[in-house]
């Protein structure tokens, strides 16, 4: 039986993991972000001569001998490479957030992981120890609600467990659902973004929907958000776990809290499959429904992660879409994209974005949107160019999604004043 709850329940972040292209780890990953670096080259795992795009945003090759040292040839033999990075970066969330979980303590937690497609990814994979490429034999594991269920049979949580699959949007609202599960119940959700569709299939795919940038003779600049320049996204691989409890719970234990989630909104653009409304009218509904199921004022946001892909028609639509909540105020708030510098995640991307927005307000430092060179007569708020911004009393925050088919979600943060 679920417990009542206060309706302003907030819920405290208290467990990261990150792997990206930057990265094996959220130390590592946050330092990236910082400097401002790109994780973008040119594809190293399979020969790309016959797409038009040959970069992406990779695994580093350290992930692989991480991969190598935690799991035995039986355990490789019988996952995949998104179920792999989805159990380490999880193993480094629930070690981050300082919880031993007794069994009554299991019952109470979900895992709930957001992934729009990442099956097969060991078909392209090369194995640490040189082993050929292998299709994954046991069907069970291509699907895609077995990530989260490999996750709950690891650690014995017998929370409600799903895959949330929306597209680019998927991260976000796998982290909103867990946000509205532990809000509900008071109990705790371990949350995974995850995605590692970066095959000669896919980029060839989104080729033929002129969705992907070119510029393969120079990847550290191809992703541009907001830039007059831009010519596409870049495709790029990652995963991140969050570990989410009740604000109160984490206050009794002295957790170290990242930040706090206050609310979340989840809107249908019924439009288009493939792209956004221009006029950025659900956009902005989207992030107006977060901000009032918070419970906070417009006025109090002093940031914002956009989505920004590097696409035309994301980045004129969510800049329209934030003038019309914000007014005038849109140009005195600082956005920003992580994608400038590790590409578009997909289904990692608003679980990753998340994150880092909670390392901001922590911190209270602001990450760049590299590759900001041309503005875009269309583009032109503060898209914090090129270099970290230190900031002082960013107390609440906006992290954007948007998925193909029209899958809109925005989460509020607040920072934590421990």
């Amino acid at each position: 039986m679920e417990a009542a709850n206060p309706p302003n329940r907030k819920v405290a972040i208290t467990g990261l993991g990150m792997i990206t292209a930057l990265g094996v780890n959220t130390d590592q990953c946050w330092s990236g972000f910082l400097q401002g670096r790109s994780g973008i080259g040119k594809i190293r795992r399979f020969d790309p001569k016959n797409c038009r795009t040959k970069i992406a945003g990779e695994l580093p090759e350290a992930y692989f001998d991480l991969e190598a040292e935690a799991f035995s040839p039986r355990e490789f033999r019988q996952s995949t490479l998104s179920s792999r990075i989805t159990m380490l970066v999880a193993r480094e969330a629930l070690a981050d957030c300082g919880l031993v979980f007794d069994e009554e303590t299991k019952k109470k937690v979900a895992v709930i992981t957001g992934c729009g497609g990442s099956v097969f990814g060991d078909e392209i994979a090369f194995a640490p120890s040189g082993r050929s490429k292998r299709k994954v034999p046991i069907v069970s594991h291509g699907m895609l609600n077995a990530l989260s269920a490999c996750l709950t049979i690891e650690y014995g949580f017998q929370g409600p467990s799903f895959n949330v699959a929306t597209a680019c949007a998927s991260g976000a609202h796998a982290v909103g659902l867990g946000f509205d599960y532990v809000h509900r119940t008071g109990g705790m959700c371990l949350v995974v973004g995850v995605e590692t569709m970066v095959t000669e299939e896919t980029i060839q795919g989104f080729n033929d929907l002129m969705a992907l940038s070119e510029r393969n003779e120079a990847p550290e600049k191809a992703s541009r958000p907001f830039d007059k320049l831009r010519d596409g996204f870049v495709l790029a691989e990652g995963a991140c776990a969050l570990f989410l409890e009740p604000y109160d719970t984490a206050l009794q234990r002295g957790a170290s809290i990242y930040a706090l989630i206050s609310g979340y909104a989840a809107t249908s653009e019924a439009y288009n499959i493939v792209a956004p409304d221009m006029d950025g009218e659900r956009i902005a509904l989207t992030m107006t429904l977060a901000l009032a199921r918070a419970g906070i004022s417009k006025d109090a946001i002093g940031y914002i992660s956009a989505h920004g892909t590097s696409t035309y028609h994301n980045d004129v639509a969510e800049t329209a879409a934030i003038k019309k909540v914000f007014g005038n105020r849109a140009y005195e708030i600082p956005v920003s994209s992580q994608k400038s510098m590790i590409g578009h995640t997909i289904g990692a991307a608003g679980a990753i974005e998340v994150a880092v927005t909670a390392l901001s307000l922590k911190h209270q430092i602001l990450l760049p949107t590299i590759n900001y060179e041309v503005p875009d007569p269309l583009c032109d708020l503060d898209y914090v160019p090129n270099t970290a911004r230190p900031c002082r009393d960013v107390q609440a925050a906006l992290s954007n999604s948007f998925g193909f088919g029209g899958h809109n979600c925005t989460i509020v943060l607040e920072r934590s004043a421990l």
